[in-house]
């Protein structure tokens, strides 16, 4: 396979303009300016900007002009906005965060069809915006709440992370970043950013909605933190026992590195900043007793 000049284009990043137009010449192919689209997404643009998400809300007045309204039901519509509508911002809210005005704008649009009316027509609302997204099993109509589906899409990334490491997406993030979904400091960018707040439940006022849901199956231990991962009790081992962890040196221990070092009682495993008191070490009494009934299998991986 070989590079199609003709149909590339060369972008540059604190460079001279002079220097860029020299190099596309070398090269035989136009030059391009940040941001740009590549696969129907904006690169290197601020999706925080509502100006970001103007092709969103355009391809959705696109979509709604071919239709004539006026001669739908109400079943018609409902089954355009929950079929076809609502799909449209999906590849956009699967890559950023909506800023909550492009999501109140979208979900007008949306009510605005449903009810009949159109941009320069508005219908009197006769249902609550509320019970319109309630589920069908509520009593309501189903039609996706934009906000926690942004924010589940989202979380996908988080899932695909922890079961999906060996794809050469996996591996650009963990040399990038080092493969685990934390702050990543000024030289990390605005997505990774991003995935990192949802990873820690940022969003919906429900505490750790992801961390809440999902618990690791411990095989050989290799691949799970011993006090940051959910895998024994129901919580993590840091929220289990916060004074331990803090005074513990080897905060991102895995619990392969735990039991092959000893997590019995006394074992070389435990390594603290100080002498504890007479009540942390109770702490780790409790914490070991816990410990007691796990075996590592060796040929088997976590999950």
């Amino acid at each position: 396979m070989k590079v199609n000049f003709n149909k590339s284009m060369l972008t540059g990043v604190n460079i001279s303009p002079s220097w860029l137009l020299e190099a596309a010449t070398v090269l035989n192919c136009e030059t391009g300016l940040i941001p740009f689209v590549y696969l129907g997404l904006p690169i290197g643009g601020d999706g925080r900007k509502l100006s970001f998400w103007k092709p969103v809300l355009d391809r959705i007045t696109a979509r709604l002009s071919s239709w004539n309204n006026k001669y739908l039901s109400f079943g018609g519509r409902l089954v355009l906005l929950k079929s076809i509508l609502s799909s449209l911002p999906v590849y956009f809210l699967f890559f950023f965060q909506a800023p909550t005005g492009i999501i109140s704008s979208i979900g007008s649009i949306f009510l605005i069809f449903f009810l009949g009316g159109c941009e320069v027509s508005k219908k009197i609302a006769w249902i609550k915006r509320d019970s319109v997204r309630l589920p069908v099993s509520r009593v309501g109509l189903g039609i996706r709440r934009l906000w926690e589906f942004n924010l589940s899409l989202l979380g996908k990334w988080c899932w695909r992370m922890m079961v999906d490491k060996v794809g050469l997406w996996y591996r650009v993030l963990k040399a990038r970043y080092g493969g685990r979904l934390k702050e990543g400091g000024s030289n990390s960018s605005r997505w990774w950013r991003t995935i990192c707040k949802v990873r820690e439940g940022d969003g919906l006022a429900v505490g750790r909605w992801f961390d809440d849901n999902i618990r690791r199956v411990v095989g050989n231990g290799r691949n799970t933190f011993f006090w940051t991962n959910n895998w024994l009790g129901g919580i993590p081992l840091k929220l289990q026992f916060n004074r331990l962890y803090e005074l513990f040196v080897h905060k991102e221990c895995t619990v392969e590195d735990m039991a092959r070092a000893g997590w019995e009682e006394g074992g070389v495993g435990w390594v603290w900043r100080h002498r504890l008191l007479v009540w942390e070490e109770d702490s780790v009494r409790e914490c070991v007793t816990l410990l007691n009934n796990i075996v590592l299998q060796a040929n088997i991986q976590d999950q």
